[in-house]
């Protein structure tokens, strides 16, 4: 199939972008596409106005400092992947972007773009979360930032308004003495998660100390699950798997069925992802 007939421009900054999309019925920003277009061809979203920001000379590009990394909009999953200093100060991104697509996907797709689709089964949203991103949002009144936690509210859905634009996202450094997992189910490499888990765990003493984890692919949006972090605190592997099993399941009640799998193998495959992280982390916090 083909779209439906749309309107195009090629801002050249920032500013620019957001005067277009405040002038259209249904503007959508165009960056990578992967996701965008593919709709747009099955006629699955309403285009009136293709805003294309590749050529914005206003927008960061991979900027990383020790308190963590800023990824700007027009930056590729590719170029971010394989950035070594990004991976040393943040390793969540590299892992997440191995599981994301494939090679040609991540060539053209962004990190910003993907966080702003909000697709509740991506790798890089949950990411968002459980690394305490802040993301950076530029709009008719100016600039403002929310934190990954308050950005996605459904599937497909954020706290963008009509006439703005992910300008940036900001990732704090990985906290020290932690190890970072994202770990997923999928029918192929490259698919979609049928069930994730992305956790940032920080060890020590042969235990674990704390525990951000999210899951994804099980409900509407990216949700921490807490009460599997409070289990983790002081689990080590002599402990049963059991309380961990019991504590993401109880977190991932809401998970849903589809063609894919039934929302019971969605809350054990959490389940299961999460002991797999714990004695991963476990076992590189004592190497490292």
């Amino acid at each position: 199939m083909k779209p439906a007939p749309f309107d195009y421009c090629r801002p050249a900054t920032v500013v620019e972008a957001v005067e277009a999309l405040g002038s259209a019925e249904s503007g959508r920003v165009l960056a990578g596409g992967q996701s965008l277009i593919p709709a747009m061809n099955f006629r699955l979203t309403d285009v009136s106005l293709l805003v294309d920001i590749g050529h914005v000379t206003d927008l960061p590009g991979v900027d990383t400092e020790v308190a963590g990394v800023t990824v700007g909009a027009t930056a590729t999953q590719s170029r971010v992947l394989n950035d070594d200093d990004a991976a040393r100060v943040v390793p969540g991104l590299r892992a997440a972007l191995r599981h994301v697509g494939h090679l040609q996907i991540r060539n053209r797709g962004t990190v910003c773009g993907s966080i702003a689709h909000a697709d509740p089964a991506a790798e890089l949203p949950a990411l968002a979360v459980a690394a305490g991103a802040v993301i950076g949002i530029t709009g008719p009144d100016g600039h403002r930032t929310v934190a990954a936690s308050d950005f996605f509210l459904g599937p497909f859905w954020t706290a963008l308004s009509d006439a703005e634009v992910v300008t940036e996202v900001h990732f704090p450094a990985a906290p020290v003495g932690s190890v970072t997992s994202v770990d997923e189910i999928s029918r192929r490499a490259g698919d979609f998660a049928v069930a994730g888990l992305v956790a940032v765990i920080e060890v020590g003493d042969g235990a674990v100390r704390s525990a951000r984890l999210v899951g994804f692919g099980v409900g509407g949006a990216p949700a921490r699950l807490a009460s599997a972090e409070a289990a983790m605190a002081g689990w080590a592997p002599d402990h049963p798997d059991r309380r961990l099993m019991e504590a993401a399941v109880e977190d991932t009640a809401d998970a849903f069925d589809d063609i894919h799998a039934t929302a019971w193998y969605r809350r054990e495959a959490v389940a299961t992802l999460l002991v797999r992280a714990a004695r991963r982390a476990l076992a590189n916090g004592e190497t490292s």
